[in-house]
């Protein structure tokens, strides 16, 4: 083949690539008061089968409410993962992440709905400056509108799941973003952690 040619073939295919390339974005309906999704064309691509549903996002993913709580579907209707309720709706992202559930277990998620730190806590804090304070042994009490997490062991995680904070606290505040520090207490005892 002529070499002129080379980047007119190129070319030819750029548009075929971005096209392929491009995740399919669902759009939700309603029809007899559940809701399901249709193509940018109009076609019915998942049927109606949940209570509530919202647009697909620009990675291709859905957040629908299910039997099972708020999921997380791609555009074969596959559930990814359980997102936790927050506010009635799927979690927030916060710095990039939100938070699923599995086996009663907390972990986070991408906007691609792909698991980035594994369900390995009983209660997870949303990430804030880059970290997140986790839990084992702790556990949601309500008061009937709001829930608290009370008890058990206190770590800290960073946004790639290693822990920078052994688990083994009463308690550990907010980090302090100025001066990079939080206050834990053990055993009666609190001391200042200094992040690295």
């Amino acid at each position: 083949m002529d070499r002129k040619i080379y980047p007119l073939v190129i070319l030819a295919f750029l548009p075929l690539l971005a096209f392929c390339s491009k995740k399919i974005q669902l759009t939700a309906f309603e029809e007899n008061g559940v809701y399901g999704y249709k193509d940018q064309n109009g076609k019915v691509q998942i049927s109606p089968q949940y209570s509530l549903a919202y647009d697909f996002n620009e990675n291709g993913v859905g957040f629908s409410f299910s039997k099972d709580g708020w999921i997380c579907i791609d555009s074969q209707n596959k559930v990814l993962l359980n997102t936790f309720t927050f506010d009635n709706g799927p979690d927030y992202f916060s710095e990039g992440l939100a938070r699923f559930v599995e086996n009663s277990k907390f972990g986070f998620f991408d906007a691609s709905c792909k698991k980035v730190i594994s369900a390995n806590y009983d209660f997870a804090f949303p990430i804030r400056e880059g970290f997140s304070i986790v839990c084992n042994g702790c556990k949601s009490v309500s008061d009937g509108e709001h829930s608290t997490i009370e008890g058990g062991k206190y770590g800290l995680i960073d946004k790639a799941g290693k822990i920078v904070v052994q688990v083994e606290y009463d308690f550990l505040s907010e980090i302090n973003p100025e001066t990079k520090t939080l206050l834990g207490s053990k055993g009666g005892s609190k001391q200042e952690i200094r992040l690295p």
